[in-house]
C-alpha cells in the first residue's frame, strides 16, 4: 500500500475498544473509528476491504461510510464511520427472546444486500476458481482442478452484492436498526451462491473453539433453528428457495477452504469437494 492518500500515524490513537482475530478497533476523531490490522496481515486484503466498503456504502448496502486508509508503523487499516450498536451474536445476553427473531432479522438484511447491484466487485465465480491454485488445494489433481474450475465458471453470472461472511457477528444492532459490516470478502454474483454459503455456515462451520460438548450441542441447535427461520423468511421476501442453492454448494466450500483455511473444517471441506469433483 503506497502512502499516497494514506493517513500515516506516528502512534496508536488510543486504547483499542475492540480486538478480533486479525484487527483492533480504535476510537478516532469526529465520530470515526480506525480498524487497524495486525502486522503481517496482507496489505492487499486491506486494500480490498477499503474498495469493497466504499462500494457497499455507495450502493446502499450499509451506512458504514469509509473515509480512507491508514498506516501506523507496519500496520495498515481503514477509517470508518462509528456505528453505535452491538453484534447480533451478543444480543441474547441483553434480550434472550431475540433468538426467536434472529432468522427473520438476518433474512431481511440479506434480502436488502442482495437487492443492491454492482459491477465494481470481483466476480464470485472467478474468486472461487482462483482459490483452486492455492496450496491447500493440493489434495486435488490438476485434472480435478480443471474439471472443478470449468464447472464453477459454467455457473450463471450475476451482479448482486454477495457478502460471503454473512453471520450474526457481522450484523450490528442498535435498537431496532441493523447495520451490516465487514465487506472484505464481498463479490458480485447471484443470491443462490450466498444461500449455499449460509447453509454451510449454519450446519458445518467451526463453532466457538474450546467449547464443551454440551455447549457445542446447544450452539448447533441454536444455529440450526436460526437457519430454518432465515431460509423460510428469505424465501418469503425474495421467492428464492433454499434448494435453488444446491448447484452452488461446492462453490461455497471452495471459497470457505480457499479464503479462510480453518484447520478444524479441513476434513469436511476436502472430503465434500473431492466427492463433488468425482461426480461431475
Amino acid at each position: 500500500m503506497s502512502d499516497n492518500n494514506v493517513l500515516v500515524l506516528d502512534k496508536l490513537p488510543s486504547r483499542p475498544v475492540q480486538r478480533g482475530r486479525s484487527a483492533e478497533i480504535f476510537d478516532f476523531e469526529d465520530g470515526k473509528v480506525i480498524k487497524l490490522y495486525f502486522e503481517g496481515f496482507p496489505v492487499g486484503d486491506v486494500e480490498l476491504e477499503y474498495s469493497n466498503t466504499m462500494e457497499a456504502f455507495k450502493c446502499g448496502c450499509t451506512p458504514m461510510e469509509c473515509f480512507g486508509k491508514v498506516r501506523c508503523g507496519n500496520r495498515y487499516g481503514i477509517i470508518l464511520k462509528k456505528i453505535d450498536g452491538i453484534p447480533l451474536t451478543k444480543m441474547p445476553e441483553k434480550n434472550p427472546l431475540i433468538l426467536f427473531k434472529a432468522g427473520k432479522i438476518i433474512a431481511a438484511d440479506h434480502a436488502m444486500v442482495h437487492a443492491c447491484h454492482s459491477d465494481n466487485l470481483p466476480d464470485l465465480r472467478e474468486k472461487a476458481a482462483a482459490c483452486l491454485s492455492a496450496e491447500q488445494f493440493g489434495f486435488l489433481s490438476e485434472g480435478e482442478k480443471k474439471k472443478l474450475n470449468d464447472y464453477i465458471m459454467g455457473l450463471p453470472a450475476g451482479n448482486s452484492f454477495i457478502h460471503l461472511d454473512f453471520h450474526t457477528e457481522n450484523i450490528l444492532m442498535s435498537g431496532d436498526k441493523t447495520v451490516v459490516i465487514d465487506w472484505m470478502t464481498a463479490a458480485k454474483g447471484v443470491p443462490e451462491a450466498e444461500i449455499a454459503m449460509m447453509d454451510f455456515l449454519h450446519h458445518h462451520a467451526e463453532l466457538f473453539p474450546g467449547s464443551s460438548k454440551v455447549q457445542l450441542a446447544f450452539y448447533t441447535a441454536v444455529r440450526t433453528f436460526i437457519y430454518n427461520s432465515y431460509i423460510k423468511n428469505y424465501t418469503k421476501l425474495t421467492g428464492i428457495k433454499g434448494e435453488a442453492s444446491a448447484p452452488w454448494y461446492v462453490v461455497a466450500l471452495v471459497l470457505r477452504w480457499g479464503l479462510w483455511n480453518i484447520e478444524s473444517e479441513k476434513e469436511y471441506l476436502q472430503t465434500e469437494i473431492k466427492k463433488f469433483t468425482d461426480s461431475i
